[in-house]
């Protein structure tokens, strides 16, 4: 591969390809603010990247800085090879990445007006007016202001205006929250994986007695909660939840679990300058992602915990 230096703009764009890219590519102008750049090829950027437009035509793409564009940031469905941002990505508009061969990693948070992800891994949250997420793992939350689609996808939280549920889909956290009540379409299925042994899940051990995954039922498991200001103003915010049976049936040692270290080295994964690990290996960020993407696409079966509460079982725990 070619090293670069710096990175010049030709008229009103730069196209990489087989570049290893040692600078920012930042504009310097007035100018260059309006300047696309189109990846054609295998690139690594060691730095940060600003663009009008940034379009990436085919991979592998490792971008080690943070990247910002004024309008869009645009994947071909076609790329074939590993895609990997560790920095935060942005965009003034939509950030579009419909992958259908391979899989983007996003080490940090993506933020803009609208975001479509299929096939990809986000360390932290997404957030944007509109956001639309299928066959994804979210580790840390999306928070739409408008509206919010999950298909076929594992999210830890989610908070939206409106929400839309299909295919099966995942929590990690015990909670999420929307303001309209959440629609589903026929056959959907939602999991809820607090309860799950994420270290068992992850380094192919045998869970822990009595682990595993909740089924949830948006009727059953959703509750109304009216919030008020200083001024007496009234929010009403629905919480979709199943942290009550875990309170309540207290049969679950979860302390015991590593599911905190594994949640967060997989959302701080940008953030950390080295590799952590626990009794049962390191965590690394794309082993975790490569575990979470063996639930979403069938290849690993988590059990079903029975949240049936035994009155007499109860009493002797809180004894």
């Amino acid at each position: 591969m070619e090293k670069l230096k710096t990175v010049s703009f030709n008229d009103q764009k730069v196209v990489l390809n087989n570049n290893i890219v040692e600078s920012d590519i930042l504009p310097s102008t007035m100018k260059e603010l309006g300047r696309d750049v189109i990846i054609e090829g295998e690139t690594i950027i060691k730095g940060a990247v600003f663009a009008r437009e940034l379009q990436v035509k085919a991979a592998p793409l490792q971008v080690e800085g943070a990247v910002y564009v004024h309008n869009e940031l645009h994947f071909n469905t076609d790329c074939v090879g590993e895609i990997l941002f560790r920095k935060a990505v942005g965009s003034g508009d939509s950030v579009s990445c419909l992958l259908s061969k391979t899989k983007a990693f996003f080490l940090a948070d993506i933020s803009a007006k609208k975001i479509i992800l299929k096939n990809a891994f986000v360390s932290g949250s997404v957030l944007a007016d509109e956001i639309d997420i299928e066959n994804c793992v979210i580790a840390g939350g999306a928070f739409a202001t408008k509206r919010l689609s999950i298909k076929d996808s594992i999210v830890g939280t989610f908070n939206a205006t409106s929400v839309l549920l299909s295919g099966s889909v995942y929590l990690l956290m015990p909670s999420a929250f929307s303001v309209e009540p959440i629609a589903a379409t026929g056959g959907a299925e939602i999991w809820n994986m607090a309860t799950t042994d994420l270290g068992a899940l992850c380094f192919g051990t045998e869970a822990k007695k009595g682990c595993g995954k909740i089924r949830m039922n948006i009727e059953n498991d959703s509750t109304v909660i009216n919030l008020y200001t200083k001024d007496n103003d009234k929010t009403v915010v629905r919480m979709f939840s199943v942290a009550g049976k875990v309170m309540v049936s207290d049969l679950l040692k979860l302390d015991e679990l590593d599911n905190h270290f594994i949640l967060r080295a997989a959302s701080l994964a940008g953030h950390l300058e080295k590799t952590y690990g626990i009794a049962s290996g390191e965590l690394d960020p794309m082993k975790i992602a490569t575990a979470f993407f063996n639930v979403i696409e069938g290849r690993t079966d988590i059990p079903v915990v029975d949240m049936k509460i035994d009155i007499e079982n109860l009493k002797k725990e809180l004894a």
